[in-house]
C-alpha cells in the first residue's frame, strides 16, 4: 500500500512539474506573438507615414508643374482652370489605379479659389498668413532680376532684403506697387555673392519672381503667385489619413 501511494505521489509531482513547464512554454510563446504583433504593427504604421509624406511630395509636383504648364500659354484664366483641372484629373485616376493594386485607396483634390479670385499669396515662408514672416529665399548669388508685386500690405513696411557678409540693402515697400530690380541696380549697391530675404512677409501679400544665377554657376527661378490648398486622403482597411497641405505655385 505504502509502495502505491508513493508511486501515486511521484505521479503527482511529475503531473505538476509538466504543467510548470507547459505554462512557462505558453507564456514564452503568447510574449513571443504579442512582440511579434507589435514589431508587425509598428511596421505597418512606419509604411502609411511613408505612403503619405509621397503622396503629399508628388501631388504638390504635379500642382505645380499643372499650373506652370497652362500659365505658359496665353489664354484667359478660366480655360487655364480647366485645362489645369484636367491634368489633375488624369494625375488623381491614374495614382488612384496604382494605388488599389496595393490595397490602398485614395484621392487628391485642390481648391483653387485663390487663383480664381487672384487672392494672392502672402510674402512668407509657406505663402500663408501664419507663415515664417522673414525667411531667406536663396543665398550665394552671383546676378539676379527681382519682380515683386505688392497688391496688399498693411502695418508694417515689406522689406526685400539683399545682403553679402558686410553689408546689406534694403528695398522698401509702403504701397501696393510692381517694382523691378535689375541685376545693374543690386551691383551698385552690394556686390556678390549675396542673399534675397523678405522682411515683414505676413502683413503683405502679392506675387514675386526671382531668376539669376548662383556663385556655383547653377541658374535658379524663385516665384510664387497663389496658394493652392490640396487635400489628400489615403485609406485602407484599417486606416484612414486626409491632410491638407498649402502649395506654392508656380515653384
Amino acid at each position: 500500500m505504502g509502495i502505491i501511494e508513493n508511486e501515486r505521489a511521484q505521479f503527482m509531482l511529475l503531473a505538476g512539474f509538466i504543467i510548470a513547464i507547459g505554462l512557462v512554454i505558453t507564456t514564452v510563446m503568447l510574449n513571443n506573438i504579442i512582440f511579434e504583433s507589435n514589431m508587425a504593427g509598428e511596421a505597418g504604421g512606419d509604411s502609411i507615414k511613408y505612403d503619405v509624406v509621397n503622396l503629399m511630395r508628388i501631388s504638390g509636383d504635379e500642382i505645380k508643374s499643372a499650373y506652370r504648364n497652362v500659365t505658359n500659354v496665353s489664354a484667359p484664366k478660366n480655360n487655364k482652370i480647366t485645362n489645369f483641372s484636367k491634368q489633375m484629373n488624369n494625375f488623381n485616376s491614374n495614382l488612384s489605379q496604382i494605388n488599389a493594386l496595393h490595397g490602398k485607396g485614395m484621392n487628391v483634390s485642390w481648391d483653387v479659389n485663390n487663383w480664381n479670385k487672384s487672392i494672392y499669396a502672402n510674402f512668407t515662408e509657406n505663402g500663408t498668413v501664419n507663415g515664417a514672416a522673414n525667411w531667406t529665399l536663396i543665398e550665394n548669388v552671383k546676378n539676379s532680376t527681382i519682380i515683386v508685386n505688392v497688391s496688399s500690405i498693411n502695418s508694417f513696411t515689406f522689406i526685400v532684403n539683399i545682403s553679402n557678409a558686410t553689408t546689406y540693402w534694403h528695398i522698401n515697400f509702403t504701397n501696393p506697387e510692381i517694382r523691378t530690380i535689375n541685376n545693374t541696380q543690386i551691383m551698385q549697391n552690394i556686390t556678390s555673392a549675396y542673399s534675397i530675404a523678405f522682411i515683414n512677409g505676413s502683413t503683405t501679400s502679392g506675387n514675386y519672381t526671382i531668376i539669376g544665377n548662383t556663385t556655383y554657376g547653377k541658374g535658379f527661378t524663385r516665384a510664387r503667385d497663389y496658394i493652392i490648398n490640396a487635400t489628400i486622403i489615403l485609406f485602407t482597411s484599417n486606416m484612414r489619413a486626409n491632410i491638407t497641405i498649402p502649395v506654392s505655385v508656380p515653384w
